[in-house]
C-alpha cells in the first residue's frame, strides 16, 4: 500500500511537470506569435515609411534634373529674348542668333525667332529664321512661314503674343524641323516701346526628358510618367495601370499627394504625383507594385511561422530555453548588423556632404578633415566659391551619434541655401539661427563659426556663434582671431549676430578646428590644450594647409596614444596667397550719373576693345555686359534728384580684361539678387535682376565689394 502511494505521488509529481512544460511552451508559442505580429506591423511600418521616403528622394532627383535642364532652357531664351529685342533693327542677325543658340547648348535640337506677319516689309509677310540641329552635329537654317509651317497657329507662338508670357508647348511631332517628337519653350520678343513683334523659341527633343524620367530607379517595377498641364504624357510608358492611376491623378484636387490603389485584379499600387514647378504646369508621377515594396516581407514571414510551430511543438522545456537564447542571441546579431550597416551607410552620406574635390583657384589652398568619434558625428565644415568670394565654415553640434548626425546635416543644408544670395555672415548665421530654433524640442544647438574671405582684396567677413577662435598664421606667429562670442544656434530665436572684418595679408593662413582638437584626452584624462595647439602652429606657419593638418594630426596621436577618442575631431586649413595682377593696359573714364554719358562712355569702351584687338563676338559681349552694369549704376546708385560721379576702369594684362565699374552712391550687392521677372518692362527693372543675369552670362566671373564708402564692382573675362 505505501508503494502504491509512492508511486501515485511520483506520478502527480512527473504529470504536473508536464503540464507545467505544456503551458510554458504554448505561452512561448502564443508569445512569439504576438511578438511575431508586433514586429511584422512595426516592420510594415518601417518598409512604408522608407518606401515613401525612397520615392520622395528618388522623384526629387529626377525632379532636379528636369529643373536643370528646364532652367537652363528657360533661362537662355529669356536672355534671348531681351538680345533679339535689342537688335531688331538687325533682321539678318537674327539668323546668327537662332544658330548660337543652338551651337551653345546642347540641350535645344532647334531654335527659332518667329516675327509677327509683315514686321518686315523686304523679308515678306512671315519671317521666320530658325536653326536645327541635324544627326551629324552640323546647323541647318531654314524659313519659317515659307512653305514650311504657318508658326502663327502654332501654340508656342500664339500664346506667347497672347499673354505676353513665356510658355512650354503640348509635345507635338515636327516633320520639317527637329523631324520628331518635341517640346517648345517661347519667350514674347519686345521693343523699345515694349509692343510683343514676335517671339523666340527653342525645341527640346521629348526623348531627352525620357531618358531623364527612365534614370535608374530604385524599385524594378517603377513606372514614371511625365505630363502636361493638360495630363498629356510627355515622357513615360503608357499601360493600364498607369490609365487608372492618371485619372486619380486629374481628379485630384492637389498638385502633390501620395495615394494607393487597387486594380480589378487585386493588385495595389502606390502613386506619387508632385510638379516640375518653374515656368511648366507639368506633373511628375511615380507608380510602383505593393509586391515590390512588401512581396519578400510577407514571404518571410510565412516562410518562418510553420517552422517556428513546429519548432516548439515538439521540444522540450530546455530546448525551448535553449532555443529561446539562441534566438535572442541572433535577433541581437541580426540588429546589430542592420545598425552597423546602417551607420555605415549614414557615415557615407555624412562623408558626401562635405567638399569634394579641390578648388581651382589661383593663390588660394584650402584642406578639411572630418573624423567622427562613432560612426556619424555631429561636425561639418564646409566651403565654395561665389563671385570672387571663399565662403566657409566650421561647426559643432551639441552631443554625438545619429541625432547630431541629422542636425549636422540641416544645418550643412542652411549654410548653403543662405548663401547663395547672401555675403554678410552675419545675416548667414541670423537665417541659419532662425530656422534651427523653429520646432528645436530636443535643445540641441550648434557653435558655428562663418567667414566670407573676399579674393582680390583679401577682406575676411566672419561671424561666430559660441564657436572656438580660429588661428591666423603670419610672420611666424599664430594668433588667435578676435570674436564677439555669440550665443551658439539653436538657442533663442531672436538672437543678435555681428559681423566682425580683418584684412588676411598676403602669404598668410587661417586655422579653425573643433573642440575636439583642445579636448583631446590622453589615458590619464588629460586634455590636449590650446597651447600645445599653438605650438605645432609655430613650426608650420607659413606650410601648405595639408602640411598643417599633418602636424596637427600626428600631434594629436602622439598624445593621446591608444585612448579611445572621445569628440569628433574637425580641421579646416586655408592658404590665402594671391597672384598679382599685372597689368599692362590701364583706361580710366568717370562720367556722372546720367544716361545721356551712355553715348561717351560706349565710345570709350569701344576704343577700349579695340585697342586690345579683341575679336567681334567676344568685344561685343564685353561692351553689351559693360553697358547693362554701367547704365544700371547710373540708374540706381543716386537717390532720385541726386548727382554722382561714376568710374569706369579697364585693365588688361593681355589675357584677362578687369572691368572696375566705381560710385560712392548707396551700398548695394547686386550679385546677390536672383532672378529677375522677366515680365515687366526693360524701365521696371531693377539693378542685379535681368542686368546681373545677362552680365554673369557674358563675364566669367563678377565681384562686388563696399570699400571707403564706395561701391566696386568688378567685372573678369579671360581673353
Amino acid at each position: 500500500m505505501h508503494d502504491i502511494r509512492k508511486r501515485w505521488k511520483k506520478l502527480r509529481k512527473s504529470s504536473s511537470q508536464v503540464n507545467t512544460s505544456l503551458r510554458v511552451i504554448i505561452s512561448a508559442v502564443l508569445l512569439l506569435e504576438l511578438m511575431t505580429g508586433i514586429m511584422f506591423y512595426a516592420a510594415q511600418n518601417f518598409i512604408q515609411r522608407t518606401m515613401e521616403r525612397m520615392v520622395r528622394v528618388e522623384m526629387n532627383a529626377i525632379y532636379l534634373c528636369l529643373r536643370n535642364q528646364l532652367a537652363e532652357a528657360e533661362v537662355t531664351i529669356d536672355n534671348m529674348s531681351w538680345v533679339a529685342g535689342e537688335s531688331l533693327d538687325e533682321p539678318n542677325w537674327m539668323f546668327e542668333l537662332s544658330r548660337s543658340v543652338v551651337k551653345n547648348d546642347s540641350i535645344f535640337w532647334g531654335c527659332g525667332i518667329a516675327f509677327v506677319p509683315n514686321y518686315y516689309a523686304s523679308k515678306g509677310r512671315y519671317y521666320g529664321p530658325y536653326s536645327v540641329r541635324r544627326g551629324n552635329d552640323s546647323i541647318e537654317s531654314l524659313q519659317m512661314g515659307r512653305g514650311l509651317v504657318d508658326y502663327t497657329k502654332r501654340e508656342y507662338y500664339r500664346f506667347p503674343m497672347a499673354t505676353g508670357e513665356s510658355h512650354w508647348s503640348e509635345a507635338y511631332t515636327d516633320h520639317v524641323g527637329v523631324r520628331g517628337r518635341t517640346t517648345t519653350y517661347s519667350a514674347p520678343i519686345r521693343d523699345t516701346k515694349n509692343r510683343i513683334v514676335g517671339v523666340i523659341l527653342a525645341d527640346i527633343p521629348v526623348s531627352l526628358l525620357q531618358d531623364i524620367v527612365n534614370e535608374e530607379k530604385v524599385y524594378p517595377s517603377t513606372q514614371r510618367l511625365l505630363l502636361s498641364g493638360n495630363y498629356h504624357v510627355l515622357a513615360g510608358e503608357v499601360n493600364p495601370q498607369a490609365i487608372d492611376a492618371l485619372k486619380r491623378v486629374k481628379a485630384s484636387s492637389d498638385h502633390k499627394g501620395y495615394f494607393t490603389q487597387i486594380d480589378k485584379d487585386g493588385k495595389k499600387r502606390h502613386v506619387f504625383f508632385t510638379p516640375v514647378g518653374g515656368k511648366t504646369d507639368w506633373l511628375l508621377v511615380n507608380i510602383l507594385d505593393d509586391s515590390d515594396v512588401f512581396g519578400r516581407l510577407r514571404m518571410m514571414r510565412m516562410m518562418l511561422m510553420l517552422p517556428v510551430l513546429l519548432g516548439f511543438l515538439f521540444a522540450g522545456l530546455i530546448v525551448w530555453r535553449s532555443s529561446k537564447n539562441i534566438e535572442h542571441l541572433r535577433k541581437v546579431n541580426a540588429e546589430k548588423k542592420r545598425i552597423d550597416s546602417e551607420l555605415q551607410v549614414a557615415s557615407q552620406i555624412q562623408q558626401s556632404l562635405l567638399p569634394q574635390g579641390e578648388l581651382c583657384v589661383d593663390g588660394l589652398e584650402l584642406e578639411g578633415l572630418l573624423t567622427p568619434a562613432r560612426e556619424v558625428g555631429g561636425d561639418l565644415y564646409d566651403y565654395f566659391i561665389r563671385d570672387e568670394k571663399l565662403f566657409f565654415c566650421i561647426g559643432d553640434v551639441s552631443g554625438k551619434g545619429a541625432p547630431s548626425a541629422i542636425l549636422m546635416a540641416v544645418i550643412h543644408a542652411l549654410f548653403r541655401s543662405a548663401a547663395v544670395h547672401e555675403s554678410n555672415p552675419a545675416r548667414i548665421m541670423q537665417f541659419i539661427n532662425a530656422a534651427s530654433c523653429h520646432n528645436n524640442n530636443t535643445n540641441m544647438f550648434v557653435t558655428v563659426f562663418i567667414g566670407v574671405l573676399d579674393l582680390p582684396t583679401g577682406l575676411l567677413r566672419y561671424c561666430d556663434a559660441g564657436h572656438d577662435a580660429p588661428f591666423v598664421l603670419h610672420d611666424d606667429t599664430p594668433s588667435l582671431l578676435d570674436v564677439i562670442p555669440h550665443l551658439p544656434i539653436g538657442v533663442f530665436d531672436d538672437t543678435k549676430y555681428d559681423v566682425q572684418t580683418i584684412t588676411l595679408q598676403p602669404n598668410s593662413s587661417l586655422f579653425l578646428y573643433t573642440d575636439g582638437l583642445t579636448e583631446a584626452m590622453n589615458a590619464k584624462h588629460q586634455l590636449f590644450g590650446l597651447d600645445r595647439v599653438k605650438t605645432l602652429l609655430e613650426g608650420v606657419v607659413n606650410d601648405s594647409p595639408q602640411a598643417i593638418l599633418d602636424k596637427i594630426v600626428e600631434g594629436v596621436m602622439d598624445f593621446v596614444k591608444n585612448a579611445e577618442q572621445s569628440d569628433d575631431l574637425t580641421l579646416l586649413s586655408i592658404r590665402y596667397a594671391p597672384v598679382r595682377f599685372e597689368s599692362t593696359l590701364t583706361r580710366t573714364l568717370t562720367i556722372k550719373n546720367d544716361v545721356r554719358e551712355v553715348a561717351q562712355f560706349s565710345t570709350f569702351i569701344k576704343t577700349v576693345v579695340e585697342e586690345l584687338g579683341i575679336e567681334t563676338s567676344l568685344a561685343r559681349q564685353i561692351r553689351l555686359a559693360v553697358e547693362e552694369a554701367v547704365v544700371n549704376v547710373i540708374d540706381y546708385a543716386y537717390p532720385v534728384g541726386t548727382e554722382g560721379n561714376v568710374t569706369i576702369r579697364v585693365m588688361s594684362d593681355g589675357k584677362v580684361l578687369h572691368t572696375q565699374i566705381i560710385d560712392t552712391g548707396v551700398a548695394f550687392d547686386p550679385t546677390a539678387m536672383q532672378k529677375a521677372d522677366t515680365s515687366l518692362s526693360a524701365e521696371d527693372r531693377k539693378i542685379g535682376g535681368l542686368g546681373i543675369l545677362l552680365v554673369r552670362e557674358q563675364m566669367d566671373s563678377i565681384n562686388y565689394e563696399r570699400t571707403d564708402g564706395k561701391n566696386i564692382l568688378t567685372l573678369i573675362k579671360k581673353l
